[in-house]
């Protein structure tokens, strides 16, 4: 990420919220780029937190620049476990925030996107993309938190 505005020198940190600060090296007085911790504490699947930077002459206002951070989503159950091309499998879980796609994995490891409405933050259907084999696979689910763990389902 980067940030612009004034007065950037040596010393500079970056505050992102509960999560804590980065020590960084301004390359020009007027922007300084960071890499935003990890935030392992957090409990919610969104949490957002402001920036602030601190350089020797203060600190500035937190809130005008905030990090979204996301939980990686977890499929908890897919219902029904099996199906064909076209079949509508409802998948159920947590942080279904953001869901960018949804992949079927088949028993050669082939994989294939589905075509998927969410219904909540814990709940999507999927419809089965055509071109899988037929046998134990897996689904998962994307989002910008990360893929979710592997939920097994059988191509019929």
């Amino acid at each position: 990420m980067t940030l612009f505005g004034t007065n950037f020198l040596s010393g500079t940190q970056v505050g992102v919220g509960s999560v804590g600060n980065v020590a960084v090296t301004p390359t020009q007085p007027s922007q300084v780029t960071f890499t935003a911790p990890a935030n392992p504490g957090q409990v919610g699947t969104v949490s957002t937190q402001s920036v602030s930077i601190t350089t020797a002459g203060g600190t500035s206002a937190a809130g005008t620049t905030l990090i979204d951070y996301y939980l990686a989503p977890a499929i908890t159950s897919v219902l029904p476990t099996s199906g064909t091309a076209g079949d509508l499998i409802t998948v159920t879980g947590t942080g279904f925030v953001g869901v960018d796609t949804v992949t079927f994995t088949d028993s050669t490891t082939a994989t294939a996107p589905a075509v998927f409405t969410p219904v909540s933050a814990t709940q999507l259907v999927a419809t089965v993309p055509g071109g899988l084999a037929t046998g134990a696979g897996t689904i998962t689910v994307h989002t910008c938190g990360g893929n979710s763990n592997a939920q097994a389902f059988t191509v019929t």
